[in-house]
């Protein structure tokens, strides 16, 4: 297990939490189109893949998927760093490349970016 799947578990029942609650009010069905979402975290330890199901539901994978709806990739302690204190930012975060590869990712990230000062 790398260091940043203990985060990214750690990081997940706040995220699942959020998402229900949305899920179950007035936009709920316009959320649940975006579902299932695939994130990877790719640093120079590895892959771990965060698992959005259509419910809402959590988990986290060791490892990547086939196809992300979403790549972030960078220094596993910069990647760190950014998911523990996860500041809203103006801009984009250097030395970490975020990349959207569906529409849906596209339009997830949009939404969360700031959340996660990504």
């Amino acid at each position: 297990m790398t260091s940043l799947k203990g985060l990214l578990e750690a990081l997940a029942p706040e995220i699942e939490q959020e998402l229900q609650r949305h899920l179950r009010g007035f936009f709920g069905a316009f959320i649940r189109a975006y579902l299932p979402q695939h994130w990877s975290f790719v640093t120079e330890e590895g892959t771990d893949t965060v698992r959005i199901d259509p419910s809402g539901a959590v988990t986290v994978l060791g490892g990547a998927v086939p196809a992300p709806d979403v790549t972030v990739q960078g220094p596993r302690e910069r990647l760190e760093q950014v998911l523990s204190k996860r500041e809203k930012r103006a801009g984009k975060v250097p030395d970490l490349a975020v990349v959207a590869h569906t529409a849906r990712g596209r339009a997830a990230l949009e939404q969360v970016r700031a959340r996660f000062g990504l």
